[in-house]
């Protein structure tokens, strides 16, 4: 089936935007993409949120985003979920209007490090601040009130679902469903550790410059040896020899001395060098430092999950939980954790473990594993 033509949509936020740190960006841009109709009430919204390096470019085919420069690949022009949003689908787009937005940050659209601060033009670069996932709900939530829409379903994949689950919290009264897909409600000290690294490892290039080297090479080898270090948790390791190539590449790419002698070597550095073509340093760090800082108990005065979700409770927002069985970003204890968490606190939920041999990027690559459950919460 061919897919449709989509355009990147833009929102320049009328007055200036607080973060949660007291920082104050006094002009924010965010981009959007909408797919099917709203109704004339505007009560048939799903807002998704995207994965660490995902886009607001869920659906259908989008060859060009303003503002994006040489980071819109090819490999971007597609839909990150063209298998599960469409007409018939789960996410159905002949009921459903989608609508899906690049985080603050970001580096396809939505003003992020590479973009040019007020005060001199230049791009922020180290100066672009912190951002958590409470600001990126806040956003999106000033998003819809600028599209009219008062209630929406909450569909969150990975790092999306993080930031899904702080908006239920913050505004309960605007949720009519929270769908979590390997997610949870924080990161675990193991995987916290894991992005710590990644960060790490685009400090640490020479060509990173404390984050202020828009005029000059970008940091490509810390990058790309960050997509490797958090590209072992998205796969599932004991496949990882049969979903890389069978053949060894000839090119040692990034490396000097050192040449790949097996398969899952060269996979690895190929898919770190792929990925430092397509994606910001800066806005990698800003959205990895988000991911480890999350814990939906820092909503509360009183760290308590039950606090957090107080509102969520009141609401009687029914939640969807999919745990992956081969996750290591989110393993299937802390999902099961994160179910019984929402349980004990008065908050219906239905749970789900997929058996997968895909890790976590399963709810990518397997939707008919997904279809069912999504297609009964959403009514």
């Amino acid at each position: 089936m061919q897919l449709p033509s989509v355009q990147t949509r833009f929102l320049d936020l009328p007055g200036s935007f607080s973060l949660r740190n007291g920082t104050v960006l006094d002009k924010v841009r965010v981009a959007y993409e909408q797919y099917g109709s709203l109704t004339p009430e505007k009560d048939n919204v799903i807002l998704l949120f995207h994965a660490l390096s995902g886009s607001q470019h869920a659906y259908g085919y989008n060859p060009e985003v303003p503002g994006t420069g040489s980071l819109w690949k090819p490999e971007n022009h597609e839909g990150w979920w063209n298998s599960i949003i469409g007409p018939g689908r789960p996410l159905d787009t002949d009921r459903f209007c989608i609508i899906c937005a690049n985080y603050l940050g970001g580096c396809y659209g939505t003003t992020g490090p590479a973009s040019p601060c007020p005060a001199d033009g230049l791009p922020y670069g180290s100066r672009f601040p912190h951002v958590e996932a409470a600001d990126q709900a806040r956003l999106q939530a000033l998003l819809l009130d600028s599209l009219g829409i008062d209630r929406v379903h909450l569909v969150g994949p990975s790092v999306g679902g993080l930031i899904a689950l702080s908006f239920a919290c913050q505004f309960p009264e605007r949720t009519r469903s929270f769908i979590s897909i390997g997610s949870g409600y924080r990161a675990s000290i193991e995987h916290r550790l894991s992005l710590f690294e990644q960060i790490l490892a685009i400090e640490l290039d020479p060509d990173f410059r404390g984050g202020d080297y828009y005029q000059g090479p970008a940091p490509k080898k810390g990058l790309a040896f960050a997509r490797i270090i958090g590209h072992k948790a998205f796969v599932y390791q004991e496949g990882l020899e049969q979903r890389a190539r069978k053949e060894v590449g000839g090119r040692s790419g990034l490396l000097t001395w050192m040449t790949p002698t097996r398969s899952t070597q060269s996979y690895m550095l190929h898919q770190g060098t792929k990925f430092a073509e397509r994606f910001d340093a800066n806005a990698y760090i800003r959205i990895a430092d988000m991911w480890a800082e999350f814990d939906i108990r820092d909503h509360a005065a009183d760290g308590a999950f039950s606090t957090a979700l107080a509102g969520f409770r009141r609401a009687g927002i029914p939640a969807l939980v999919f745990s992956i069985d081969t996750d290591c970003c989110f393993r299937p204890a802390e999902q099961k954790d994160f179910a019984e968490q929402l349980k004990a606190a008065g908050i219906p939920v239905e749970f789900h473990t997929i058996v997968s041999t895909k890790g976590h990027d399963s709810f990518l690559l397997e939707p008919e594993l997904y279809a069912e459950p999504v297609r009964r919460i959403l009514g």
